[in-house]
């Protein structure tokens, strides 16, 4: 008996064999099949791990500066402890706000829209804080650096809602332009808090642009 014709493109199938690191570099890549992957196949321990070591980039980055400036525990704590766990608090938000929006927004598809599908695929969408690490390199560079990584984080993220919710047109940009906003308002915000009790000098906030 002839076997049934499999008519969906290969390039689209989610991949769930392939090893995390290849995913995260699809992902990087802008390429849909790890988002989706993500969003439909669990696994929320992963995301949470992905979150906390991409943002170990910038949380380098940090390490580095407090060092050369004298000050080993302040390294360790800000780069090492305090910018993952401040990058995850501020995707948890970015998350729930994308969530809350564009899972009413969405219409039709075959997409779960639960909160975890969609952090999931966000979590992928962190890829690009790995670059962070380079805005440890001279004053020319550094900002450069931290520009280029933001941009690729918000097309990254793009990607992430798109294939997360089925969302296109206005739908994804205005998910995109509010989640993005809750991100950064978080990231910002409990840094600056931290910033009172004298904890300052954050990479991933700047990158050396002197804000």
């Amino acid at each position: 008996m002839a076997q049934p014709v499999d008519m969906e493109p290969k390039r689209d199938r989610p991949e769930t064999g392939r090893p995390l690191l290849l995913k995260l570099r699809d992902a990087a890549l802008l390429a849909p099949a790890p988002y989706r992957e993500a969003a439909t196949t669990g696994g929320n321990r992963v995301a949470i791990s992905l979150v906390l070591t991409t943002a170990l980039g910038f949380g380098i980055a940090t390490c580095l500066g407090s060092l050369l400036a004298g000050s080993p525990i302040t390294a360790f704590l800000v780069g090492i402890i305090l910018e993952p766990l401040v990058t995850l608090i501020a995707w948890t938000g970015g998350s729930a706000l994308a969530w809350a929006i564009g899972a009413r927004m969405a219409t039709g598809g075959d997409r779960p829209r639960g909160f975890w599908p969609v952090a999931r695929a966000l979590a992928f969408a962190q890829a690009p804080n790995v670059l962070g690490v380079l805005v440890a390199l001279p004053t020319p560079y550094r900002g450069g650096v931290w520009l280029i990584a933001r941009m690729w984080l918000l097309l990254s993220t793009s990607s992430a809602l798109r294939e997360a919710l089925g969302l296109s047109g206005t739908r994804l940009f205005v998910t995109l332009v509010f989640s993005a906003a809750a991100y950064a308002a978080l990231l910002v915000g409990s840094f600056r808090l931290l910033a009172v009790f004298g904890i300052s000098n954050v990479t991933s906030l700047s990158g050396g642009l002197g804000w």
